[in-house]
């Protein structure tokens, strides 16, 4: 990237729309902007229509007019609001280069707004996490970026050791003089408070990483626990063969699902008996894909069909229990118990009087449980989800349910989210503290200010006010053009 020549760009999605925007920015913008019939000494707002005129066209548009130092890259800026034709927009944009501008390269209108001081890095990154968010997590998380407070989160922290650093170097001037500005125990709990709030940062923040990774969610249960037509019924599409035949599923099958606030990999595999006979060869290699795949997940939910109450053991917790089936299950008759609840026997069997723990000796015409008793109230208690996969009763409150288990419970307060280069950055400052601490035993101011400074510049390095150009170029070289 090189400073000091004026670019341009297309700064939004290409395609037909209402409006496209061109953006342009240096120190010929207004010229050029007056070349092509845009009155910039009018006098008003800085947003107002106007027609451009360039290859022999006349092309209504809406004009964004920002004077330096007052504008997102601290230069003369201008967008133009063009109507939606592609071929027209990339016309303007030859044009604008034509007429002595330069395409923009990934990130560079960002670039100008760090170089120029308008943003720190952090804002920067933000940015371009901004663009890149694919959830609601993310896209608050990038907005506490872009809003710069991380920025603040830092501020307190090197204000207090840049203080200390300032203390502990004027004592070394005034060594000869036996004089003392700060003793070993001012230092300590200086340093030691500062290092406490940088261990609360990262454990207050999320990582962008895992923000940006989709939870592996598996459904496990017994054979004909309905694991395939709940995959479909959530991913909204006929993933998965479904059949009253049990063991219809013999490989690891898998979808991305939309949630409320992001994705997740559903991933649906072989049911596992609860006493498996190991005689198969075929089946005894499901039960160990879909065993790995357990064990894989991020999250495990138990399948169970609700006309069977009987539920196979797992090698690990899982994160929700799911009762599928429930259209399978007719009211009970007046006076039972669940009245009204649409809790009771399975179609085609009459609910008796008898006890509610009562056995059915009828068996279910699909295979099922030969007891029914009335126990949705305790499902609900325990916390499980009473579904029908086939009806999409209780599909809203599923999904409600995984997005709260997948993201967290919602919080009036977005996370700050750290990538990694911010937290070797602060880890790499602790790691200073930490040493200097060590060294308290028997100071040195020399190595105390050593220590101090390495873990400054370590702070600093996270806004930007110590960075290499190489890594500069990294981190703008993600961004899209126009941006």
């Amino acid at each position: 990237m090189t400073s000091g020549d004026t670019i341009a760009a297309i700064s939004s999605a290409v395609g037909p729309a209402a409006r496209i925007i061109v953006r342009l920015s240096g120190p010929d913008a207004l010229r050029l902007a007056c070349e092509l019939g845009i009155p910039t000494d009018r006098q008003g707002g800085s947003a107002f229509r106007c027609n451009l005129s360039f290859l022999d066209l006349t092309v209504p548009s809406w004009i964004y007019l920002f004077r330096a130092p007052r504008s997102y890259t601290g230069e003369d800026l201008i967008e133009f609001h063009l109507p939606g034709s592609p071929v027209l927009v990339k016309m303007l944009l030859e044009e604008l280069i034509r007429r002595g501008a330069r395409g923009a390269e990934p990130g560079e209108f960002t670039a100008r707004a760090y170089f120029n001081g308008r943003i720190d890095l952090t804002a920067a990154e933000g940015v371009a996490a901004t663009i890149a968010a694919g959830s609601e997590q993310e896209l608050s998380a990038a907005r506490q970026l872009l809003g710069g407070e991380l920025a603040r989160r830092l501020a307190p922290v090197m204000n207090l050791l840049a203080d200390t650093l300032a203390l502990v170097e004027v004592g070394i001037d005034f060594t000869e003089e036996d004089v003392t500005f700060l003793s070993a125990n001012d230092i300590r709990d200086r340093v030691t408070q500062s290092d406490a709030a940088l261990a609360t940062l990262l454990s207050e923040s999320a990582r962008f990483e895992r923000l940006a990774h989709e939870p592996r969610v598996v459904l496990v249960g017994r054979p004909n626990a309905g694991k395939s037509t709940l995959l479909n019924a959530l991913a909204g599409r006929e993933r998965a063969v479904v059949s009253d035949v049990a063991g219809t599923t013999r490989d690891v099958l898998s979808a991305e699902v939309a949630l409320p606030r992001g994705m997740i990999h559903l991933i649906d595999v072989a049911g596992i008996d609860a006493e498996p006979s190991g005689a198969n060869e075929i089946e005894a290699k499901m039960r160990e894909h879909a065993l790995r795949a357990l064990e894989a997940a991020d999250l495990v939910v138990l399948v169970v069909d609700a006309t069977v109450q009987s539920i196979v053991e797992l090698s690990r917790e899982p994160a929700l229990t799911v009762r599928t089936k429930i259209d399978l299950l007719s009211p009970p008759s007046p006076g039972t118990p669940g009245e009204g609840r649409g809790e009771g026997f399975p179609r085609g069997h009459a609910a008796s009087n008898q006890n509610t723990d009562s056995v059915n000796p009828h068996p279910h015409p699909l295979g099922g449980s030969r007891q029914f008793p009335s126990l949705f109230p305790e499902y609900r208690a325990r916390g499980e989800i009473l579904v029908s996969a086939r009806t999409g009763k209780g599909l809203d409150g599923l999904r409600s349910r995984l997005d709260e288990i997948c993201f967290g419970e919602r919080a009036s307060g977005a996370t700050l989210a750290l990538n990694i280069r911010h937290v070797r950055a602060i880890e790499e400052a602790r790691a200073s503290l930490r040493r200097l601490l060590e060294g308290l035993d028997h100071p040195s101011l020399e190595l105390l200010a050593v220590e101090l400074r390495e873990a400054l510049d370590a702070l600093g390095g996270i806004l930007g006010r110590l960075t290499p150009d190489d890594l500069l170029g990294r981190i703008f070289a993600g961004f899209c053009i126009g941006k």
